[in-house]
């Protein structure tokens, strides 16, 4: 009996094993209990931060894990309002056109066409979106048209089609393998795809038209579609159908993919949307222009990168602004100084992390740096020691650091104006402007040096107009320079011709001298006029002035202290969420797992290979020594001679367990598609991936 039992619990001959949990006898008899569903209210943000978890080491008070959060709530959703304003803004043409297409009652309906609407967004991807929303909007106060929006993938085929047509008209929904709906009017029984069921809603709920929205028209199959058409043409007498597709090509192009007999049973309109560089444009200015509630702004490297991918993968003005939200909800979420952006630094009972992560910074320690090399001691003393002096310090820089911004931004927005108004100037967009001005690069480029050289050519009548426009902004102190010119315009006696500098090329001549049979040419300054030679004078004075205000506030915003609080541009985080490599990554786990485990004993060891890595790194990296084709057998050798017992220490159980972690790593190694079974040969491995191929 002992040999039976013995021979039950050996499990030397068992070609796989079981895993049992153990259980005390208590958990063998107990058994869980079933607890009542309760709906708990929703907790405030206040009760819980939704997610923002404790910094500074674990040790940041709850209060200032909700401050941020709140910062975070109010930074986004006064720039999202702004930039759906906008939205509404761009595609208010388009959407007027479209609502009063479907609206207008005095057209001629003809009996065997469907009116049709073609929205060829082009280059605006997305931009039907909220076209279709914007259009909801508008009628939605008119309860006799119904929008129904229809999704590509749901028209395979026409049964699907009409099926998800009736079922978003009638709000009701359809099991796939239910063929029948009940007719209460009748008391019979319609096929799920009958378009009865739509009549008898339309003359239900009196509604005038039904508009069928078609989503990315491209992903249509042309069939389907021209089948589509001829059934609801059979029913147009008797339901007011409308349709309108989004296009993101061409009309010919959707037209080319349609039979004549199809395009003969649609009445078109074309309707255009703005283009999506333009529209990118005013997305980016409402995000960069100079607002006195601003107090966060995106550095250079991350808005780079963000429209660099809008241009390389054509994405949607909507994922530029979700790049937006992503950003601003990392900074907030791990910068424990955040809170400060939208809260005053002066709070009293800061925590004693807060002061170390205030010290800490690159900026605050080149700034003592700095006092340290101007010889004030005293006060750098104070901004290490106490934390009063740090507090007070630290609420004057940030308030200096976002004023300079302020005023970085309108130096920007008054050098394109200036450019802008200058005639024969090539356009520079403001996004590669605002680049520009943000890295620091501005001070010293072209552009500036062209437009300032520009500025000394321009007649009075567009120097007027710049002096307008530049005297918005109260920074430019040019008010006493626009009335002396004002005054000099009034008084001018000739009032059709506009006064020119003496650096205009209308008061140089050319002169050609001939000396021993050479021509020589050279340049001459015609006579200035009284009038003339006071607005050169006035020129000379503008220009001064611009240099002097360039020079003062184009600076690079990473000289400024603590602007780590008030400027984000990490662009790791980013980078990983909307452009993620998880070949990459996984191929650097297994390389290097040292990387990831954070640990002393896989690292420094002889050829990346140690027993104290896990059995699939170790698999790994003797499948990048192997070749295309690989033996099991000796993969087998070379991987129990790494993890293996000594040949001193012979011990069965410790070979099984090597073998299971074999057999472990070569399923999760063929389960990332790294390896297969070789048709050739049954004992041999195919390798499939070469590392960074």
């Amino acid at each position: 009996m002992a040999e039976e039992d013995e021979s039950q619990t050996s499990n030397d001959d068992q070609a796989s094993y079981v895993f049992v949990p153990y259980y005390n006898d208590r958990d063998k008899r107990s058994h869980p209990k079933k607890r009542r569903k309760v709906l708990h209210a929703a907790k405030t943000v206040e009760e819980h931060p939704a997610c923002f978890v404790p910094l500074l080491n674990g040790k940041e008070e709850p209060r200032y894990i909700s401050a941020r959060r709140h910062g975070y709530e109010s930074a986004w959703t006064a720039l999202e309002n702004n930039l759906n304003e906008v939205l509404e803004e761009v595609n208010r043409q388009t959407v007027d056109d479209v609502v009063r297409y479907l609206t207008r009652t005095d057209r001629q309906e003809s009996t065997d066409q469907i009116s049709t609407g073609l929205i060829v967004n082009g280059t605006s991807a997305g931009a039907s979106t909220s076209v279709i929303t914007l259009v909801a909007q508008s009628l939605e106060s008119n309860q006799r048209i119904l929008i129904v929006p229809v999704a590509a993938n749901q028209c395979a085929n026409l049964k699907m089609t009409l099926k998800a047509i009736i079922q978003k008209v009638t709000n009701q929904v359809i099991a796939l393998d239910d063929d029948n709906l009940p007719d209460s009017r009748r008391g019979v029984r319609l096929l799920h795809y009958d378009l009865q069921i739509v009549h008898d809603h339309v003359l239900k709920h009196s509604i005038a038209r039904v508009v069928l929205w078609f989503h990315h028209s491209e992903g249509l199959d042309g069939n389907v579609l021209a089948d589509v058409v001829e059934v609801l043409t059979s029913w147009h007498g008797r339901i007011p159908f409308a349709l309108i597709f989004e296009i993101g090509t061409s009309i010919d192009l959707f037209q080319d993919k349609l039979p004549r007999a199809t395009i003969r049973r649609l009445q078109g309109t074309s309707f255009e949307t703005k283009d999506a560089a333009e529209t990118l444009e005013m997305i980016f200015r409402t995000v960069t222009a100079p607002e006195e509630s601003r107090s966060l702004y995106i550095g250079a490297g991350l808005l780079n990168m963000f429209l660099d991918r809008q241009i390389e993968h054509v994405q949607s003005v909507q994922a530029f602004m979700k790049s937006l939200k992503y950003a601003f909800m990392t900074h907030f979420f791990v910068n424990a100084l955040s809170w400060i952006v939208h809260n005053s630094p002066a709070t009293p009972n800061l925590q004693t992390e807060h002061y170390e992560a205030i010290r800490n910074l690159p900026s605050f320690r080149r700034l003592v740096e700095e006092l340290m090399n101007e010889k004030q001691f005293a006060k750098a003393k104070g901004l290490l020691d106490t934390d009063h002096v740090l507090k007070e310090t630290t609420r004057q820089l940030f308030k200096d650091g976002t004023k300079s911004m302020k005023h970085l931004a309108e130096a920007m927005e008054i050098l394109n104006i200036i450019h802008c108004s200058t005639p024969n100037k090539a356009h520079i967009p403001w996004s590669k402007l605002y680049l520009k001005g943000i890295t620091g690069d501005l001070a010293d480029s072209t552009i500036l040096r062209e437009t300032l050289f520009s500025v000394r050519k321009l007649p009075s009548d567009i120097m007027i107009e710049i002096l307008k426009k530049a005297s918005t902004f109260a920074i430019l102190e040019l008010d006493g320079v626009k009335t002396d010119l004002h005054e000099l315009i009034r008084d001018t006696t000739d009032e059709g011709a506009p006064l020119r500098s003496e650096y205009d090329v209308h008061h140089e001549t050319l002169r050609t001298t001939v000396v021993a049979q050479k021509v020589q040419l050279s340049k001459h300054k015609a006579t200035l006029s009284k009038q003339d030679a006071n607005y050169s004078k006035i020129v000379d004075r503008i220009d001064t002035a611009l240099k002097e205000f360039f020079e003062k506030y184009l600076i690079n915003p990473k000289t400024l202290p603590l602007h780590e609080i008030f400027l984000f541009d990490l662009k790791s985080p980013i980078r990983e969420v909307f452009a993620p490599m998880p070949r990459q990554a996984v191929e650097r786990a297994l390389s290097v797992p040292h990387d990831y485990l954070d640990c002393d004993c896989c690292d420094g060891s002889a050829n990346g290979l140690s027993p104290s890595q896990p059995p699939t790194a170790i698999l790994y990296q003797l499948y990048l020594e192997s070749g295309a084709i690989i033996n099991i057998s000796d993969l087998w050798s070379a991987f129990n001679a790494i993890l293996g017992p000594d040949d001193s220490d012979i011990d069965e159980g410790r070979d099984q367990e090597t073998l299971a972690l074999f057999y472990r790593g070569l399923a999760e190694l063929k389960f990332l598609g790294m390896i297969k079974n070789s048709r050739k040969k049954t004992d041999h491995l195919t390798k499939n991936l070469w590392k960074g191929l």
